[in-house]
């Protein structure tokens, strides 16, 4: 055979070869082949090509199955979901976690949602994908992100002091209270404790006179007892009691954003639908939300789910609803906390907490409730999160091990 009818064969098995392959349907795996050709000079550039188009084929697919099959974690490890779920079967058994929630986003979708678990492990009622968790704390985001909108709308400025548009009886007999601002509040800057109702040692008192424990503005102190306060001031500039507030978000946040049984207030389907908090293994009411107690908390107040959260999640890692500026302004740092015995120093934004890492910034928030624990944690830059919601005091010891299994997989 002459050298030009040899050159002639290679490319029509090249041509026939590329044809076949590009015929297998994109789920199917490429095949394993040797080939062991024999090239001249003349034929180098026929073949590079044909083995170019055989790579880039190849990625294509392979990305194919990395989008539909795997979590990318925060540093770009690749985890698949049978992998997730044996993870999370193990966690839950041993952390003795009864009920779980959650979810994980890569770019600007939910790749990975499970609900899975029992309510209440006496009455052993399966959790599922409609059950209703207590959020807690994570409500903080939440009003954050709604004060922002009311910010954006011209009902209120960040920085007036709140008295201005309300006076509040509880403080007003404490002039530095005219000091206090709605970024104060979201920043936890006021100089309101947590609690009036707790002491500095954790003690209960119902009958706590709310105080101001430092100069407004000048150190952090977390405090629910300023969400409140600003609660009250939105719902009063709006023409509606606390709970009013409720219909406001659904508005202008839950409805544009799909998400329909999440509520600061108590319903019948959160009712129905809602998991029963545990500590030490027994189901326990904690200081969570009931029926007995269903009034809009901006601070502690939320019941949600992992995977309406993380429609919430998307709209604040992809800049929806709010402005450019109002959303620089959440994830922005405004104030620090000094570290402790039981907490290390944190950055905060408006309800936000925020920390660098080794692959980018992390924003997170967590939920604790004593018997009904939660958090989140998204990178913008990596364009990852994840929420989850558990009926259990473990949050700490699940996100712990969460954590070193996304990033050392």
């Amino acid at each position: 055979m002459s050298n030009q009818q040899k050159t002639k064969l290679v490319h029509l098995m090249g041509t026939i070869f590329l044809a076949a392959l590009f015929s297998i349907p994109s789920y199917a795996a490429l095949p394993t082949i040797a080939v062991d050709p024999v090239i001249t000079k003349k034929d180098q550039p026929t073949d590079s090509l044909v083995y170019k188009q055989l790579d880039d084929l190849s990625l294509n697919q392979s990305k194919t199955r990395r989008d539909k099959g795997v979590i990318r974690s925060f540093n770009d490890h690749l985890i698949s979901k049978s992998e997730m779920d044996a993870f999370i079967k193990q966690q839950m058994d041993s952390l003795d976690i009864p009920g779980l929630s959650i979810a994980f986003i890569n770019d600007d979708k939910i790749v990975y949602h499970n609900a899975l678990g029992v309510k209440n492990n006496e009455t052993l009622e399966k959790v599922d994908n409609a059950t209703i968790f207590d959020a807690a704390s994570i409500s903080k985001t939440v009003f954050s992100f709604f004060v922002m909108k009311m910010v954006d709308d011209g009902l209120l400025d960040l920085d007036t002091p709140l008295y201005t548009y309300m006076e509040y009886p509880d403080i007003a007999y404490d002039e530095r209270y005219k000091l206090i601002t709605a970024r104060m509040v979201l920043s936890h800057t006021s100089g309101f404790p947590n609690w009036r109702f707790l002491d500095q040692n954790g003690n209960y008192n119902p009958n706590g006179k709310l105080t101001i424990q430092f100069d407004p503005g000048t150190k952090f102190q977390y405090s629910g007892e300023g969400y409140e306060y600003l609660a009250n001031v939105v719902a009063h500039l709006k023409g509606v009691d606390k709970n009013g507030l409720q219909r406001l978000i659904n508005t202008s946040i839950f409805k544009p954003l799909a998400i329909k049984h999440t509520s600061f207030v108590w319903n019948d389907y959160i009712e129905n639908h809602r998991a029963d908090g545990h500590l030490k293994g027994k189901p326990n009411k904690g200081y969570s939300s009931n029926a007995k107690d269903p009034n809009f908390k901006a601070s502690a107040s939320l019941q949600t789910e992992a995977k309406e959260f993380s429609n919430f999640l998307l709209a604040l890692m992809n800049a929806k609803i709010l402005s450019e500026k109002s959303h620089q302004e959440l994830l922005k740092i405004q104030s620090s906390s000094v570290a402790t015995k039981k907490s290390k120093a944190r950055k905060y934004g408006l309800g936000i907490a925020i920390e660098k890492s080794d692959y980018g910034t992390n924003y997170f928030h967590g939920g604790d409730n004593l018997s009904s624990t939660a958090l989140y944690m998204f990178n913008k830059e990596k364009k990852v999160g994840y929420v989850f919601f558990t009926n259990s005091e473990k949050r700490n010891s699940f996100n712990k091990n969460l954590r070193d299994f996304l990033l050392t997989k």
